[in-house]
Protein backbone atom coordinates (compact mmCIF):
# COMPACT_ATOMS: atom_id res chain seq x y z
CA UNK A 1 0.00 0.00 0.00
CA UNK A 2 1.21 3.31 -0.47
CA UNK A 3 0.94 6.22 1.90
CA UNK A 4 2.75 9.03 3.16
CA UNK A 5 2.85 8.26 6.27
CA UNK A 6 1.38 5.20 8.76
CA UNK A 7 -1.63 7.77 9.80
CA UNK A 8 -4.72 6.20 8.99
CA UNK A 9 -6.13 7.80 6.39
CA UNK A 10 -3.15 9.53 4.35
CA UNK A 11 -3.21 6.95 1.38
CA UNK A 12 -2.91 7.78 -1.84
CA UNK A 13 -3.93 4.76 -3.74
CA UNK A 14 -5.94 1.52 -2.91
CA UNK A 15 -4.68 -1.34 -2.05
CA UNK A 16 -4.82 -4.96 -3.97
CA UNK A 17 -5.71 -8.16 -1.65
CA UNK A 18 -5.51 -11.26 -2.98
CA UNK A 19 -8.10 -13.53 -1.16
CA UNK A 20 -6.91 -16.92 -1.98
CA UNK A 21 -6.22 -17.75 1.52
CA UNK A 22 -10.13 -16.96 2.33
CA UNK A 23 -11.05 -20.44 2.67
CA UNK A 24 -7.97 -21.36 3.31
CA UNK A 25 -8.14 -24.93 5.96
CA UNK A 26 -4.85 -23.50 7.54
CA UNK A 27 -5.85 -20.72 10.31
CA UNK A 28 -2.27 -18.90 9.68
CA UNK A 29 -3.44 -18.52 6.61
CA UNK A 30 -6.36 -17.02 7.13
CA UNK A 31 -4.88 -14.66 10.01
CA UNK A 32 -2.50 -13.20 7.57
CA UNK A 33 -5.08 -12.56 5.40
CA UNK A 34 -7.03 -10.89 7.91
CA UNK A 35 -3.96 -8.84 9.17
CA UNK A 36 -3.71 -7.31 5.34
CA UNK A 37 -7.44 -6.54 5.74
CA UNK A 38 -6.44 -5.19 9.09
CA UNK A 39 -4.38 -2.62 7.45
CA UNK A 40 -6.36 -1.86 4.75
CA UNK A 41 -9.67 -0.80 7.04
CA UNK A 42 -7.91 1.28 9.45
CA UNK A 43 -5.80 2.83 6.88
CA UNK A 44 -7.94 3.32 3.81
CA UNK A 45 -11.22 1.97 4.42
CA UNK A 46 -10.96 0.86 0.24
CA UNK A 47 -9.36 -2.27 -1.31
CA UNK A 48 -9.46 -3.98 -4.50
CA UNK A 49 -9.64 -7.76 -3.72
CA UNK A 50 -8.28 -10.14 -6.50
CA UNK A 51 -9.29 -14.00 -6.98
CA UNK A 52 -12.62 -13.49 -5.15
CA UNK A 53 -13.99 -16.56 -6.52
CA UNK A 54 -17.01 -14.88 -7.83
CA UNK A 55 -16.78 -16.23 -12.09
CA UNK A 56 -16.10 -13.47 -14.78
CA UNK A 57 -18.60 -14.75 -16.40
CA UNK A 58 -21.30 -14.47 -13.69
CA UNK A 59 -20.05 -10.59 -13.76
CA UNK A 60 -20.07 -10.00 -17.47
CA UNK A 61 -23.37 -11.33 -17.60
CA UNK A 62 -24.77 -8.87 -14.98
CA UNK A 63 -23.23 -5.74 -16.36
CA UNK A 64 -25.10 -7.09 -20.00
CA UNK A 65 -28.37 -7.01 -18.11
CA UNK A 66 -27.61 -3.73 -16.28
CA UNK A 67 -26.76 -1.87 -20.00
CA UNK A 68 -30.11 -3.71 -21.10
CA UNK A 69 -32.13 -2.01 -18.63
CA UNK A 70 -31.27 1.13 -18.65
CA UNK A 71 -31.45 1.43 -22.86
CA UNK A 72 -34.99 0.24 -22.01
CA UNK A 73 -37.83 3.54 -22.63
CA UNK A 74 -38.18 5.79 -19.65
CA UNK A 75 -41.94 4.67 -19.82
CA UNK A 76 -40.68 0.85 -19.42
CA UNK A 77 -38.59 1.63 -16.77
CA UNK A 78 -40.96 3.84 -14.96
CA UNK A 79 -43.11 0.46 -14.77
CA UNK A 80 -40.43 -0.49 -12.22
CA UNK A 81 -40.54 2.90 -10.52
CA UNK A 82 -38.71 2.57 -6.91
CA UNK A 83 -42.60 4.91 -5.40
CA UNK A 84 -43.97 1.89 -6.10
CA UNK A 85 -42.47 -0.32 -3.07
CA UNK A 86 -42.61 0.51 0.22
CA UNK A 87 -39.20 -0.82 1.04
CA UNK A 88 -36.87 0.97 -1.41
CA UNK A 89 -36.92 -1.40 -4.30
CA UNK A 90 -36.87 -0.62 -8.08
CA UNK A 91 -35.86 1.89 -10.65
CA UNK A 92 -34.95 5.63 -9.68
CA UNK A 93 -34.23 7.97 -12.71
CA UNK A 94 -31.46 10.72 -12.82
CA UNK A 95 -31.50 13.85 -10.20
CA UNK A 96 -33.32 11.03 -7.95
CA UNK A 97 -31.14 10.94 -5.13
CA UNK A 98 -29.34 12.91 -2.30
CA UNK A 99 -26.27 12.03 -1.17
CA UNK A 100 -26.75 11.28 2.80
CA UNK A 101 -24.86 13.39 5.65
CA UNK A 102 -22.30 10.93 7.26
CA UNK A 103 -21.94 9.63 10.63
CA UNK A 104 -18.65 11.32 11.10
CA UNK A 105 -20.97 14.51 10.03
CA UNK A 106 -18.06 15.39 7.35
CA UNK A 107 -19.87 15.40 4.22
CA UNK A 108 -21.57 18.77 3.25
CA UNK A 109 -24.93 18.67 3.39
CA UNK A 110 -26.98 19.64 0.02
CA UNK A 111 -29.31 22.61 -0.13
CA UNK A 112 -32.85 22.44 -0.30
CA UNK A 113 -32.60 23.10 -4.46
CA UNK A 114 -29.85 21.45 -4.64
CA UNK A 115 -30.15 18.60 -7.94
CA UNK A 116 -30.11 15.04 -6.67
CA UNK A 117 -27.54 12.75 -8.41
CA UNK A 118 -26.60 12.30 -11.95
CA UNK A 119 -27.59 9.02 -12.19
CA UNK A 120 -29.47 6.42 -12.43
CA UNK A 121 -30.43 3.04 -10.40
CA UNK A 122 -32.07 -0.64 -10.37
CA UNK A 123 -32.90 -1.73 -6.89
CA UNK A 124 -33.16 -4.91 -5.67
CA UNK A 125 -33.12 -6.71 -2.05
CA UNK A 126 -32.82 -9.79 0.01
CA UNK A 127 -35.49 -12.29 -0.95
CA UNK A 128 -35.29 -15.99 -0.06
CA UNK A 129 -34.50 -17.29 -3.59
CA UNK A 130 -31.30 -15.30 -3.23
CA UNK A 131 -29.64 -16.94 -0.66
CA UNK A 132 -27.46 -19.72 -0.72
CA UNK A 133 -28.23 -21.34 2.65
CA UNK A 134 -31.82 -21.10 2.02
CA UNK A 135 -34.30 -23.78 0.92
CA UNK A 136 -37.84 -22.37 -1.40
CA UNK A 137 -39.45 -23.41 1.54
CA UNK A 138 -38.18 -20.92 4.00
CA UNK A 139 -39.96 -17.73 4.73
CA UNK A 140 -38.60 -14.12 5.51
CA UNK A 141 -38.60 -13.16 9.03
CA UNK A 142 -39.98 -10.69 10.50
CA UNK A 143 -39.55 -7.64 8.95
CA UNK A 144 -39.88 -5.22 11.81
CA UNK A 145 -38.27 -2.17 9.38
CA UNK A 146 -40.27 -2.84 6.29
CA UNK A 147 -36.84 -3.46 4.42
CA UNK A 148 -36.92 -7.07 3.23
CA UNK A 149 -38.25 -8.41 0.00
CA UNK A 150 -40.72 -7.28 -2.69
CA UNK A 151 -38.47 -6.98 -5.46
CA UNK A 152 -39.46 -5.55 -8.80
CA UNK A 153 -38.44 -7.48 -11.09
CA UNK A 154 -38.91 -6.74 -15.16
CA UNK A 155 -40.87 -9.09 -16.99
CA UNK A 156 -39.19 -12.17 -18.19
CA UNK A 157 -40.83 -10.70 -22.25
CA UNK A 158 -39.10 -7.50 -21.36
CA UNK A 159 -35.70 -8.18 -20.23
CA UNK A 160 -35.69 -12.56 -20.57
CA UNK A 161 -32.92 -13.93 -18.14
CA UNK A 162 -32.81 -10.69 -15.75
CA UNK A 163 -33.90 -12.10 -12.74
CA UNK A 164 -31.90 -15.35 -13.08
CA UNK A 165 -28.56 -13.64 -13.37
CA UNK A 166 -29.14 -11.35 -11.07
CA UNK A 167 -30.12 -13.41 -7.98
CA UNK A 168 -27.37 -15.95 -9.30
CA UNK A 169 -24.53 -13.09 -8.99
CA UNK A 170 -26.34 -12.09 -5.31
CA UNK A 171 -26.01 -15.36 -4.00
CA UNK A 172 -22.58 -15.57 -5.47
CA UNK A 173 -21.51 -12.16 -3.27
CA UNK A 174 -23.99 -13.54 -0.50
CA UNK A 175 -21.21 -16.46 0.00
CA UNK A 176 -18.25 -14.44 -0.54
CA UNK A 177 -19.74 -11.62 1.96
CA UNK A 178 -20.00 -14.10 4.59
CA UNK A 179 -16.86 -15.63 4.24
CA UNK A 180 -14.99 -11.79 4.21
CA UNK A 181 -17.26 -11.21 7.68
CA UNK A 182 -15.32 -14.30 9.19
CA UNK A 183 -11.86 -12.80 8.03
CA UNK A 184 -13.36 -9.06 9.42
CA UNK A 185 -13.67 -11.32 12.92
CA UNK A 186 -10.12 -12.43 12.70
CA UNK A 187 -9.17 -9.16 12.10
CA UNK A 188 -10.42 -8.07 15.53
CA UNK A 189 -9.53 -10.64 17.39
CA UNK A 190 -12.32 -12.08 17.39
CA UNK A 191 -13.79 -15.37 17.06
CA UNK A 192 -13.62 -16.02 13.54
CA UNK A 193 -17.84 -17.04 14.30
CA UNK A 194 -18.60 -13.98 15.64
CA UNK A 195 -21.27 -12.72 12.82
CA UNK A 196 -21.90 -15.63 11.90
CA UNK A 197 -25.69 -15.86 13.76
CA UNK A 198 -26.24 -12.38 13.00
CA UNK A 199 -26.21 -13.09 8.85
CA UNK A 200 -28.92 -15.83 8.88
CA UNK A 201 -31.40 -12.78 7.25
CA UNK A 202 -28.86 -10.83 5.98
CA UNK A 203 -29.71 -6.69 5.14
CA UNK A 204 -28.26 -7.18 1.94
CA UNK A 205 -29.37 -4.79 -0.78
CA UNK A 206 -27.96 -4.42 -4.60
CA UNK A 207 -28.57 -2.13 -7.49
CA UNK A 208 -27.07 -1.01 -10.62
CA UNK A 209 -26.40 2.17 -11.45
CA UNK A 210 -25.71 4.02 -14.60
CA UNK A 211 -23.97 7.50 -14.89
CA UNK A 212 -24.22 8.91 -18.60
CA UNK A 213 -21.59 10.86 -20.34
CA UNK A 214 -21.72 15.04 -18.56
CA UNK A 215 -24.25 16.27 -20.76
CA UNK A 216 -22.87 20.10 -21.22
CA UNK A 217 -18.96 20.51 -22.08
CA UNK A 218 -17.38 21.96 -19.25
CA UNK A 219 -20.17 21.75 -16.88
CA UNK A 220 -19.94 19.02 -13.74
CA UNK A 221 -22.71 17.15 -12.51
CA UNK A 222 -21.59 14.95 -9.82
CA UNK A 223 -22.97 11.71 -10.89
CA UNK A 224 -23.17 10.57 -6.68
CA UNK A 225 -22.60 12.63 -4.39
CA UNK A 226 -20.19 12.88 -1.47
CA UNK A 227 -21.52 10.03 1.36
CA UNK A 228 -20.54 6.51 2.84
CA UNK A 229 -22.49 3.63 2.70
CA UNK A 230 -24.97 2.79 5.45
CA UNK A 231 -24.45 -1.28 6.25
CA UNK A 232 -21.14 -3.09 6.85
CA UNK A 233 -19.56 -3.55 3.83
CA UNK A 234 -20.04 -2.97 -0.20
CA UNK A 235 -18.83 -5.06 -3.06
CA UNK A 236 -18.54 -3.03 -6.01
CA UNK A 237 -18.18 -4.44 -10.15
CA UNK A 238 -17.19 -1.79 -12.14
CA UNK A 239 -16.81 -1.44 -15.85
CA UNK A 240 -13.85 -0.30 -17.61
CA UNK A 241 -14.74 3.72 -17.01
CA UNK A 242 -13.08 5.27 -14.23
CA UNK A 243 -14.82 7.96 -11.90
CA UNK A 244 -14.89 6.63 -8.12
CA UNK A 245 -13.23 8.80 -6.19
CA UNK A 246 -12.35 8.33 -2.12
CA UNK A 247 -11.46 11.19 0.08
CA UNK A 248 -7.83 10.94 2.32
CA UNK A 249 -7.31 12.52 5.25
CA UNK A 250 -5.62 15.25 3.64
CA UNK A 251 -8.84 16.30 1.99
CA UNK A 252 -7.27 14.80 -1.78
CA UNK A 253 -9.91 13.17 -3.68
CA UNK A 254 -8.13 9.48 -4.74
CA UNK A 255 -9.49 8.02 -7.89
CA UNK A 256 -10.33 4.00 -7.31
CA UNK A 257 -10.01 3.28 -11.46
CA UNK A 258 -11.36 -0.02 -12.55
CA UNK A 259 -8.53 -2.93 -12.51
CA UNK A 260 -9.67 -5.93 -14.25
CA UNK A 261 -10.37 -8.97 -12.20
CA UNK A 262 -11.03 -6.97 -9.10
CA UNK A 263 -13.93 -6.25 -7.30
CA UNK A 264 -13.82 -3.01 -4.60
CA UNK A 265 -14.43 -3.44 -1.13
CA UNK A 266 -15.28 -0.53 1.34
CA UNK A 267 -16.18 -0.35 4.66
CA UNK A 268 -19.46 1.11 5.66
CA UNK A 269 -21.02 2.81 8.82
CA UNK A 270 -22.16 -0.52 10.99
CA UNK A 271 -18.91 -1.69 10.81
CA UNK A 272 -17.23 1.22 11.14
CA UNK A 273 -19.24 1.78 14.37
CA UNK A 274 -18.89 -1.58 15.54
CA UNK A 275 -14.68 -0.85 15.69
CA UNK A 276 -15.54 2.62 17.22
CA UNK A 277 -14.63 4.39 13.71
CA UNK A 278 -11.06 2.29 13.70
CA UNK A 279 -12.22 0.50 10.31
CA UNK A 280 -12.79 3.94 8.11
CA UNK A 281 -16.20 4.27 6.78
CA UNK A 282 -14.21 6.61 4.05
CA UNK A 283 -16.15 9.65 2.32
CA UNK A 284 -16.37 8.63 -1.53
CA UNK A 285 -18.12 10.68 -4.40
CA UNK A 286 -18.76 9.63 -8.21
CA UNK A 287 -17.94 12.03 -11.25
CA UNK A 288 -17.81 10.46 -14.57
CA UNK A 289 -15.85 13.01 -16.56
CA UNK A 290 -15.00 10.27 -19.64
CA UNK A 291 -17.60 10.97 -22.02
CA UNK A 292 -18.30 7.86 -22.28
CA UNK A 293 -21.57 5.51 -20.26
CA UNK A 294 -20.65 3.49 -16.69
CA UNK A 295 -22.19 1.20 -15.54
CA UNK A 296 -21.26 -0.17 -11.90
CA UNK A 297 -23.22 -2.92 -9.82
CA UNK A 298 -22.51 -2.46 -6.23
CA UNK A 299 -23.56 -5.26 -3.31
CA UNK A 300 -24.55 -4.02 -0.18
CA UNK A 301 -24.02 -6.63 2.72
CA UNK A 302 -25.03 -5.70 6.37
CA UNK A 303 -25.88 -7.77 9.14
CA UNK A 304 -29.88 -8.84 9.77
CA UNK A 305 -32.06 -5.83 10.33
CA UNK A 306 -32.79 -6.60 13.92
CA UNK A 307 -29.34 -7.38 15.16
CA UNK A 308 -28.63 -4.49 18.04
CA UNK A 309 -24.72 -2.71 16.88
CA UNK A 310 -22.75 -2.18 19.80
CA UNK A 311 -19.35 -0.88 19.98
CA UNK A 312 -17.04 -3.82 20.49
CA UNK A 313 -15.44 -3.22 23.76
CA UNK A 314 -11.96 -4.35 22.94
CA UNK A 315 -12.37 -1.00 20.72
CA UNK A 316 -12.99 2.16 23.50
CA UNK A 317 -10.67 3.36 25.54
CA UNK A 318 -10.11 5.73 28.25
CA UNK A 319 -9.02 8.11 24.97
CA UNK A 320 -11.55 6.74 23.20
CA UNK A 321 -15.58 6.26 24.40
CA UNK A 322 -17.75 4.40 22.33
CA UNK A 323 -18.53 6.49 19.50
CA UNK A 324 -22.38 6.01 19.58
CA UNK A 325 -24.67 4.05 21.54
CA UNK A 326 -26.03 0.80 20.45
CA UNK A 327 -28.76 0.86 18.03
CA UNK A 328 -30.42 -1.58 15.66
CA UNK A 329 -29.38 -1.77 12.07
CA UNK A 330 -32.42 -1.93 10.64
CA UNK A 331 -33.13 1.21 12.20
CA UNK A 332 -30.17 2.94 11.08
CA UNK A 333 -29.95 1.64 7.50
CA UNK A 334 -33.72 2.98 6.93
CA UNK A 335 -32.71 6.19 8.05
CA UNK A 336 -30.48 6.97 5.94
CA UNK A 337 -32.44 5.33 3.10
CA UNK A 338 -35.06 7.63 3.57
CA UNK A 339 -32.56 10.85 3.58
CA UNK A 340 -31.36 9.51 0.26
CA UNK A 341 -34.51 8.23 -1.49
CA UNK A 342 -37.32 10.88 -1.49
CA UNK A 343 -40.51 10.25 -0.72
CA UNK A 344 -39.75 7.67 2.31
CA UNK A 345 -40.91 8.12 6.05
CA UNK A 346 -38.12 7.42 8.44
CA UNK A 347 -40.51 4.54 10.07
CA UNK A 348 -41.66 1.29 8.84
CA UNK A 349 -45.57 2.25 7.69
CA UNK A 350 -47.46 0.44 10.23
CA UNK A 351 -49.66 -2.94 9.14
CA UNK A 352 -52.97 -1.89 7.43
CA UNK A 353 -51.62 1.49 6.08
Amino acid sequence: MSVTDASPGNFDQIPIIDLSALRSPVLKERQQLAKEIFTACEQVGFFYIKNHGIAEDIITSLHDMARQFFTLSQKQKMDYYIGRSRKFRGFMPLYSEQPTDTDLGSAPKPGPTSPGAFSESFDIGYEVAADPLKSQHDALPPDTFDLYGDNQWPEEDVLPGFREVYLRYFAEAMTLSRALIRIFALALDLPEDFFDPMVKNPGATSRMLHYPPQPVAGEVKVGLGEHTDYECFTILSQDQVPALQVLNARQEWVVAPPIPGTLVVNISDCLSIWTNKRFKSTIHRVTNLTGQERYTIPFFFGVDYDTTVAVLPSCITEDSPACKTPFKAGEWVRHQLTTAYVGYEPEPPTQGS
